[in-house]
């Protein structure tokens, strides 16, 4: 969608198609004191987040970059199992890298609790100041920079564009994660919802076990649209709610980029290609001697529209034409 946000930072970058590479486990790479060493830590697996993956590398590999001869890149796959992240970050912060990327705010948590010296750079996290990750988003004064989501931009917009598709459905149910830390998020859908006189169903998963029962709840409460809140629990497998959608035959629109390659039918927010392309800026800044203490934090500029012409075909559903023309992309 052409909404461009006039915010601090623009983060540039588009996603570039590069093979896979299976990563190795940390204890089969050892550094060398000379080559830097990056873990990139993925709250799902590089089957289910390869959107965040190929294009971090990429931009590492544009960046004058090469694995194996001047980057070691490990890769750690929690698979959506975010009760192992104390143990992972352990795991990570023994192996002594020089920056560890990751997303999500129980991620920095975890590796915050494990390290206070190793730069951490986020490619997306939520609220960083009011965690007490950072102390300012200008001057972040610890370990901690990146990329951070802003508050409440998308939510009314992702309730408009759903009921684009469902246009005589009153019921609209939200799926939130409760452990998100994002204030006010439930208010503003029911705000929003208000204002197009839909009743709101709200549910809740905070984990990917909770999901299918939270989809079972908003049908039975007949809803007939849905949302699906940014969490790093639902996009560290985003098959899972998608298929869910497509099971109950619910029309939803979901909060970026990750739910595409699974058959979302309509995806509203910043992009990950994007955001990691610019957490890979990042850390080439500190790996070339910046401090993660003195970079500021960064803001998405832009968010996207991408609509699946065959999810809505198979949900009975025409695309409305004044999505279409809105579109970033439109998917056959």
């Amino acid at each position: 969608m052409k909404h461009h946000h006039t915010l601090r930072r623009t983060l540039i970058g588009a996603l570039a198609a590069a093979p896979l590479v299976n990563a190795l486990p940390l204890r089969a790479q050892t550094p060398s004191p000379a080559m830097p060493h990056v873990t990139l830590v993925l709250t799902g697996s590089l089957r289910t987040q390869a959107d965040r993956v190929e294009p971090l590398r990429q931009r590492l590999r544009e960046l004058g970059y090469i694995e194996g001869k001047n980057l070691i890149i490990d890769i750690r796959e929690l698979d959506g199992r975010f009760e192992r992240l104390p143990a992972l970050m352990q795991e990570v912060v023994a192996a002594r890298p020089q920056i560890i990327v990751l997303s999500g705010s129980q991620s920095v948590r975890a590796a915050l609790a494990a390290t206070s010296t190793i730069p951490i750079v986020t490619i997306t996290v939520a609220r960083p100041v009011e965690q007490g990750f950072a102390v300012s988003l200008a001057r972040p004064g610890k370990n901690v920079t990146g990329n951070v989501l802003i508050e409440g931009v998308t939510d009314e917009k992702s309730v408009e564009i759903i009921h684009e598709f469902v246009p005589r459905g009153t019921r609209i149910a939200f799926l939130d994660d409760p452990a998100n830390p994002v204030d006010g998020r439930t208010q503003r859908f029911g705000a929003a919802a208000a204002r197009l006189k839909l009743t709101p169903i709200f549910v809740a998963a905070s984990s990917l076990e909770e999901v299918p029962p939270a989809f079972a709840s908003a049908v039975k409460q007949r809803a007939q649209m849905l949302v699906v809140a940014s969490s790093a629990v639902f996009s560290a497998n985003p098959k899972i709610t998608v298929n869910l959608a497509a099971r109950h035959r619910l029309p939803a629109v979901y909060p970026n980029d990750a739910y595409v390659a699974d058959g979302a039918l309509v995806t509203y927010g910043y992009s990950n290609a994007v955001m990691a392309r610019n957490a890979a800026l990042i850390a080439d800044r500190i790996l070339k001697g910046r401090k993660p203490a003195e970079l500021p934090f960064e803001q998405p500029t832009h968010f996207e529209m991408v609509v699946n012409r065959t999810t809505a075909k198979t949900l009975g559903l025409t695309i409305p034409q004044t999505i279409l023309v809105r579109a970033d992309r439109v998917i056959e």
